[in-house]
């Protein structure tokens, strides 16, 4: 038996359902190039995987912004005492 590649399968050139295919007929002919062979787990792991050290300097530059908030706030309150 000849295994049928579902459409949703294959590689679009911009990743989402409105995008053109890459090569429908070649990818239906089972030609893994033109195949999306990553599940959707894997997937999303790469995509945190990358920002993910973008999201730790981002809470790191928060969490400076509101250490020196505070201290300029403990400064201002022993100046008015």
């Amino acid at each position: 038996l000849e295994k049928a590649t579902p459409e949703a399968c294959c590689q679009r050139e911009l990743q989402s359902r409105e995008g053109m295919f890459v090569d429908k007929d070649a990818c239906l002919a089972g030609i893994e190039r033109f195949q999306n062979r990553q599940g959707c787990y894997t997937v999303i792991l790469n995509s945190f995987e990358t920002y993910v050290y973008l999201a730790g300097a981002l809470a790191i530059g928060v969490l400076a912004i509101e250490l020196f908030a505070m201290i300029f706030a403990m400064c201002l309150f022993r100046g008015i005492q």
